[in-house]
Parts: structure tokens; C-alpha cells; sequence
């Protein structure tokens, strides 16, 4: 488990007071990046291999946002490695350790000699799992209705959205789409399904539907019509 503590800064809270939910991805994923150079035999494994590790979907259950200048911890754990895929629970928690947000984020190996995902054997690179804190965790695909749909303001990609890899960066994609919402949308869950790393120069499109049960789903286009990464946002149906 890896661990970082902080307080929430202006910057980081909307006109609400409180931590934007791209922000608060932000948060996990710096977690989870700085837990992965902790794991130094790891970090050497993937890079003598050439492997690299890219976010395939994520699951966000929102129990409640910090609310700016609120102490909270966010941790990570990681939890099992399927296939090519690495698993990791994710939280953020406040002074009290109640739980404010806990995700469920799936990550793909990926070749970067051959250019495609991988399939590897865990007890190669000896990382030590956690056992993850329960979540009720939903497929990773997210299905897009059938239709036009509703087109939103198109975002285009400049330097100063990009990750170090050069592509736009995890927490970018949910403030495109959640800005594609309507306003005053209630929402307690997000999903992501990342399936086409977004570049710069390029232009991402929201298309936005509404589901039979009562979901929002945000598709994020290129300039082709490609899906780049799909967002459902819904609340939690509780027993």
C-alpha cells in the first residue's frame, strides 16, 4: 500500500467548495504512480522489458467530495494481476478515515516494442498485493447507445493537457466529459473506459445519451468519429 496525505488546495475545489471529480482522479493517479516507483524491482522489470502500463477503466463510487482546505489521505493497493491486466482499489479518505471516494482502476500491460497488450507472469516482477477493501464493481466495458446523440463542445488537445508520455492525461478525459453534463446532474458514480490515447494536435469531441435506466453516457470522439474513451455517470442504487 502506498499512501499520500494532503490538504485540499483552492485549485483543486470547484464553485461548489469542494474537489473536482477530475481532480480527485488526478489525486489517485499520482497515488498510484508514485506506489509503482516504490516497487523499485517492478520499475526495473518494466523497463528492461520495455512494458509500460496504461489505464484501461476505472470505477469511482462517491460517497462524498472533500471540500477545500479538508486533510485527506489517498491510497492505493494493489490487489491481483489477471491476464494483462493489473488491478488496484484506490481511496480517498479524511481526517477521520471515513471513506469519501473509493475506485476500482484496471490497468493493461503494453508492449511497447510491438505495440500491443501483454500478457505477463506476476511472480516475474514480486510485487506484494493487499486485500482490497470491498466494492461493488461493474464491467469494465461501457455499452453506447444507439443514435446521434447530443454533441458537445469540442476540446482541443495542446501541450498543457498532456502526461509526460505525451498523451492527454487520465484526469483530462473526465473534465471533458463531465463539462459535457447537464447542469445540476446528480451523480455518486463514474465509470471510464479508456480505449484510444488521445495526442496533441487532436480534438475530442463529448457526445452525450441518456439510458433507459436512468444513466448518462459521455463518448469522447476524435475527429474521425472514433470512440477515444466512453464515461457512464449514475447513482448508486442502494438495497
Amino acid at each position: 500500500m502506498y499512501e499520500m496525505k494532503t490538504e485540499i488546495p483552492f485549485t483543486k475545489a470547484g464553485a461548489d467548495n469542494r474537489l473536482k471529480l477530475h481532480e480527485a482522479v488526478g489525486m489517485m493517479m499520482d497515488c498510484s504512480q508514485f506506489q509503482e516507483y516504490q516497487e523499485k524491482h517492478f520499475c526495473e522489470y518494466l523497463r528492461t522489458n520495455g512494458i509500460a502500463i496504461f489505464l484501461f477503466s476505472i470505477q469511482i463510487d462517491i460517497l462524498r467530495r472533500p471540500e477545500f482546505r479538508e486533510k485527506v489521505t489517498t491510497a492505493v493497493k494493489i490487489y491481483g494481476c489477471k491476464s494483462i491486466y493489473g488491478l488496484r482499489r484506490l481511496t480517498i479518505r479524511d481526517e477521520a478515515g471515513e471513506l469519501c471516494m473509493i475506485s476500482n482502476a484496471t490497468g493493461a500491460f503494453f508492449d511497447l516494442k510491438q505495440g500491443k497488450a501483454l500478457k505477463i507472469d506476476p511472480a516475474e516482477f514480486g510485487v506484494v498485493y493487499d486485500e482490497a477493501e470491498p466494492m461493488e464493481c461493474l464491467p469494465r466495458k461501457i455499452p453506447i447507445p444507439a443514435g446521434d446523440g447530443l454533441r458537445g463542445v469540442p476540446f482541443p488537445v495542446t501541450r498543457s493537457s498532456l502526461d509526460p508520455n505525451g498523451h492527454l492525461t487520465s484526469a483530462m478525459y473526465f473534465a471533458v466529459a463531465e463539462d459535457a453534463l447537464p447542469s445540476g446532474l446528480r451523480f455518486d458514480r463514474v465509470r471510464m473506459e479508456f480505449k484510444k490515447q488521445v495526442k496533441p494536435g487532436q480534438t475530442v469531441t463529448p457526445v452525450r445519451f441518456e439510458t433507459p435506466d436512468g444513466k448518462t453516457v459521455v463518448d469522447l470522439r476524435d475527429e474521425e468519429g472514433t470512440s477515444c474513451a466512453a464515461a457512464e455517470f449514475s447513482v448508486i442504487e442502494k438495497p
